[in-house]
């Protein structure tokens, strides 16, 4: 059986981040509530990840910002090809500024995720 971690673990891993990337973690971690608030969010793979029937999205530090990705994001349509995926990793959104959030498109591509699973 799965162990669920609390969230407090998420804000754990938050805290721990550069406060550049901290700004970039609390803005997609919000649309990711508003947007799909039944979501159950936990630590996972050493990254915050949020799932409802199985696994949704996540996002991750990376060397130059934050990764916001997703589990099935080969399968969503993104218009603005801003998803990426390269050696192996799953399709993501590079996030280096809060210039880089569009919480509309974000959102639709979290709604999107959720109702994956739910087929």
């Amino acid at each position: 059986m799965r162990s669920k971690i609390s969230t407090n673990q998420v804000d754990e891993y938050i805290d721990k981040l550069t406060p550049e990337k901290q700004l970039l973690a609390q803005a997609v971690r919000r649309i990711i509530s508003q947007t799909a608030a039944h979501l159950e969010e936990c630590v996972r793979w050493e990254n915050p990840c949020y799932f409802f029937y199985g696994p949704v999205c996540y996002f991750a530090s990376s060397r130059s910002g934050l990764h916001f990705g997703f589990f099935r994001g080969k399968e969503l349509d993104d218009p603005n090809k801003r998803l990426v995926s390269r050696n192996g990793q799953l399709p993501h959104i590079k996030l280096r500024t809060l210039e880089d959030i569009d919480e509309e498109y974000f959102s639709d591509l979290v709604r999107q995720a959720v109702q994956l699973n739910q087929n």
